[in-house]
């Protein structure tokens, strides 16, 4: 490297050193004004949600009963009563089943709804709106409906499939092996229009000249899928998969107005169990410690969720 070349990479990095002290008062300032602003929308979160999280935890660590003021400290005991209680491993073998099964078919009927009211035909307005309404019936009238069709004698389902020659009359929702399916038809037929709504607002935002080169190219639909489609809404699936599954880990209010957690245990996931200790059982910190071991799956989910976000902004 020549002198006059030496001379001009020297002064280009001290020009640029020059520039970034005159910019880093003003990024500083920015950062501090940001800071301000996130303040009190900070604060106003640990009070909400931060106290009772501790508090929870602290009470964790005592044996609570409801109604009594003496909560002797025990420890971890309430947890290593956890780790030794099979109740306790079954409702977190049913939260797992009930929250994957949920989940995956809720995915697989939205992104189909999704894909076939993206297309235009007569009416699409009215499907789109129709399809919405299990999505916004409150939970208890959703349980009231399909316990309505669920019933053994007179209900919708057992006279349609009597009907079809497919099944003879059946208690769905009182039989230990058909419980758990029921309830997740329940929750699927309330959650899968979310997940079409925000996948058909992801499919809206692919170019459709990208379907149109892919077409030029000779690609099929299911090649115009995996390689147009797919990856124009993998992020938008991934965020609504993460948000969906934190939701159907804590589902409390369908599974007990539909089946309280039974027959016997069959439909006892986490936060039925939690109620069921803490308030039917009268063993409130051992409730609390029960519904504490969700929260490391539901801080993983949130950071991953948190990332697929941040992934999708610096992305668009």
């Amino acid at each position: 490297m020549t002198d006059e070349s030496q001379l001009s990479v020297l002064s280009s990095v001290g020009a640029a050193r020059r520039a970034h002290r005159r910019q880093s008062p003003r990024r500083r300032r920015e950062a501090v004004l940001g800071y301000a602003f996130l303040a009190p929308v900070t604060l106003v979160l640990l009070a909400l949600l931060g106290y009772p999280l501790v508090k929870a935890l602290i009470m964790s660590l005592h044996r609570q009963y409801v109604g009594f003021d003496v909560a002797p400290f025990v420890g971890l005991r309430n947890y290593v009563d956890i780790v030794h209680d099979p109740t306790y491993w079954h409702a977190f073998q049913n939260t797992i089943v009930f929250t994957v099964a949920s989940v995956v078919l809720k995915l697989g009927l939205g992104l189909l709804t999704a894909i076939v009211l993206n297309r235009e035909f007569r009416g699409r307005g009215l499907a789109r709106s129709v399809v919405l309404i299990p999505w916004a019936l409150p939970t208890v009238v959703t349980v009231l409906v399909w316990s309505w069709m669920y019933n053994d004698s007179f209900g919708l389902v057992n006279h349609l499939l009597s009907g079809l020659h497919l099944a003879k009359p059946h208690s769905w929702l009182g039989d230990p092996s058909t419980a758990m399916p029921a309830v997740v038809v329940v929750d699927v037929w309330r959650g899968f229009p979310f997940f079409a709504l925000i996948l058909l607002a992801g499919l809206q935002g692919i170019p459709e000249e990208l379907y149109e080169v892919a077409s030029i190219d000779g690609a099929g639909r299911w090649r115009q899928f995996r390689y147009v489609t797919w990856p124009g809404i993998a992020t938008v699936a991934l965020v609504v998969t993460l948000l969906s599954t934190i939701w159907t880990l804590n589902e409390f209010s369908l599974i007990w107005v539909l089946t309280q957690g039974g027959p016997g245990d069959a439909t006892t996931v986490l936060s039925v169990l939690t109620f069921k200790a803490a308030f039917l059982g009268n063993k409130l910190s051992y409730g609390v410690a029960v519904s504490a071991t969700l929260l490391p799956i539901v801080v993983l989910l949130i950071l991953a969720l948190v990332r697929a976000v941040n992934r999708r902004e610096a992305t668009t």
